[in-house]
C-alpha cells in the first residue's frame, strides 16, 4: 500500500471534520436543552453552505492510526505523510494555524499547523484505520489529571468528571462532550480521554451543560489508578476512515443541517453612543455594530510592553472596544474568515492595565478571573465562527502582522449579538 493513500484520507478528512458538525452531534444539540441552541445550530448551517469551518480554532489535529502487520507500505515516511496533508488542507482552505514551534522556549507560529500529534499502533490483518480530532485550545485547556485511590469506584470518578466539567464552564464552549480516560500510566490516561471523546463506552451520567460523558478504561498498576478528563466544546469535529486493499472508505453520513431564526430579544447598540454603553445593565443582551478591535494573547503582551515603554500601539485605546479573537485566514471574497471568541481570562493578566488607559469593554468567552472591578465585559458565544463571520462587514490589519491569527484587527461590526457583564 503506498502511503499516498493516507494523505488522501487524511486530506479529505480534514475538511469534513472542521466543517461538518456530525450528525448524531447535530442531533443531540437539536435535542438538548442550551440557551444557545439555536445560535449554535445557525452556525452549523452556515458553515455547511460555505464550506468554511464550525470554529476559527482549526486546532491541533490529533492522529490515531492503527496498521495491519501484514501490510507493506511504500512511498514517503507515514509520519511526514500525515503531516503534510495537514500542512496543504490548512493551506488550500484558509484555516487558522494554531501551532508553535516549542512550548517553553519558542513559541513562534510553525504557519502550517505541523506537526501534528500522531498515536500509532499496530494491528493484526492488512488494513489501516485512521481517526482525526481536531482540538481548539478552550475546551483542551480544561484538561485535568489525578492520580485516584485504586480502590476509588466509578461514582468517584464520575464525581472528578462532573467537578472538571463545571469547572471548565462557558471556557470549553457547552453544550460539552466529556471523555474520562482511565489506567496504564498518567500518559496512558491522557490518551485514552482523548481518545474517549470519539470512541468511548457511553455513560449515562448527567452533567449541567454536558452532552455526553464516555469512558476508556485499561490496564494499570496494582497501586494506581490514574484519571484524565478531556474535554470538548459543542462541535465534536472528528473523522474516520479504513484503508484496504487500495480504497478508502469513509465513515461519514451526508446531511443538510436545517436553517433556522435566531432569538430576537437583543437590543440595538451602537459602538459611537459611549454613554449608552456605559450604563448597558448586566445581562442585556445587545447586538453591537460599529468600530472594534481584535487583540488575544501575544498582541496584549505587546501592547502592555509597548506602554511600558512609551512605545508606539496600533490602536487608541480609550473608548475601544478589545475583541479577544483570532481569525481563519480569508478567502478571496471573503471579508474576514470564521471568527469567534477566545478564552477571556487568559487576558486577565494585562486586562485591568488596559481599561486603565480607557477601554471602554471587551469582548470574550467564560468567566473572568479579576472580579468587583466594575469593568464592562461582553460575552460572546464560543465556537459559532461563521455566525459571527458574517457580523464583520469591514477589516483592516492595524499592528502585529507577524503574529499571524493573533494579529491585531479593526473591525466594523454590524448587529454582533453579545451578553452584557459587569467584572
Amino acid at each position: 500500500m503506498n502511503t499516498k493513500l493516507i494523505y488522501e484520507a487524511v486530506y479529505n478528512m480534514l475538511i469534513l471534520a472542521n466543517t461538518r458538525l456530525d450528525i448524531n452531534y447535530y442531533e443531540k444539540i437539536k435535542n438538548f436543552d442550551s440557551k444557545i441552541k439555536k445560535e449554535i445550530l445557525k452556525n452549523a448551517y452556515l458553515a455547511y453552505k460555505s464550506k468554511r469551518p464550525l470554529c476559527q480554532d482549526t486546532g491541533q489535529v490529533v492522529v490515531f492510526i492503527k496498521i495491519g502487520q501484514d501490510i507493506k507500505l511504500e512511498g514517503d515516511f507515514i509520519e511526514d505523510v500525515i503531516n503534510k496533508a495537514v500542512e496543504d488542507c490548512y493551506k488550500d482552505n484558509f484555516y487558522r494555524k494554531s501551532v508553535v514551534k516549542d512550548a517553553v522556549f519558542d513559541r513562534a507560529n510553525t504557519n502550517t499547523n505541523t506537526p501534528s500529534i500522531i498515536h500509532t499502533k499496530f494491528q493484526k490483518g492488512d488494513e489501516i484505520s485512521i481517526l482525526i480530532g481536531i482540538k481548539g485550545g478552550g475546551a483542551e485547556n480544561m484538561t485535568r489529571l489525578k492520580m485516584m485511590n485504586p480502590t476509588s469506584t466509578l461514582d468517584e470518578i464520575l464525581e472528578f468528571a462532573k467537578e472538571t466539567a463545571l469547572m471548565a464552564g462557558e471556557n470549553a464552549c457547552p453544550p460539552m462532550t466529556v471523555g474520562i480516560g482511565a489506567g496504564g500510566c498518567a500518559e496512558t490516561a491522557a490518551i485514552n480521554a482523548k481518545y474517549a471523546l470519539f470512541k468511548g463506552k457511553r455513560l449515562e451520567y448527567k452533567i449541567e451543560n454536558v452532552i455526553e460523558t464516555k469512558i476508556v478504561s485499561s490496564q494499570t498498576h496494582i497501586a494506581s489508578l490514574p484519571v484524565c478528563i478531556n474535554i470538548n466544546c459543542h462541535s465534536l469535529r472528528h473523522m474516520e476512515c479504513t484503508i484496504k486493499n487500495n480504497k478508502i472508505n469513509y465513515n461519514f453520513i451526508n446531511y443538510e443541517p436545517d436553517d433556522v431564526e435566531l432569538p430576537l430579544n437583543y437590543k440595538k447598540v451602537s459602538t459611537d453612543n459611549i454613554e449608552e454603553i456605559k450604563n448597558l445593565k448586566e445581562g442585556e443582551c445587545i447586538l453591537l455594530s460599529g468600530t472594534i478591535y481584535t487583540a488575544r494573547d501575544m498582541a496584549h503582551l505587546k501592547i502592555v510592553n509597548a506602554i511600558k515603554n512609551n512605545e508606539k500601539i496600533p490602536f487608541e485605546l480609550k473608548n475601544s472596544i478589545i475583541f479577544y479573537a483570532g481569525p481563519c485566514p480569508r478567502k478571496e471574497g471573503e471579508i474576514i474568515g470564521p471568527v469567534g471568541p477566545t478564552t477571556s481570562k487568559r487576558m486577565d493578566k494585562f486586562a485591568p492595565e488596559l481599561y486603565k488607559k480607557g477601554v471602554l469593554a471587551t469582548i470574550g468567552k467564560g468567566e473572568r478571573t479579576i472580579k468587583n472591578t466594575g469593568y464592562l465585559y461582553f460575552k460572546a458565544i464560543g465556537g459559532v465562527a461563521c455566525l459571527y463571520q458574517k457580523c464583520v462587514t469591514g477589516a483592516k490589519l492595524k499592528g502585529y502582522g507577524e503574529l499571524g491569527a493573533e494579529a491585531v484587527y479593526e473591525l466594523k461590526v454590524s448587529d454582533m449579538p453579545l451578553v452584557v457583564c459587569r467584572i
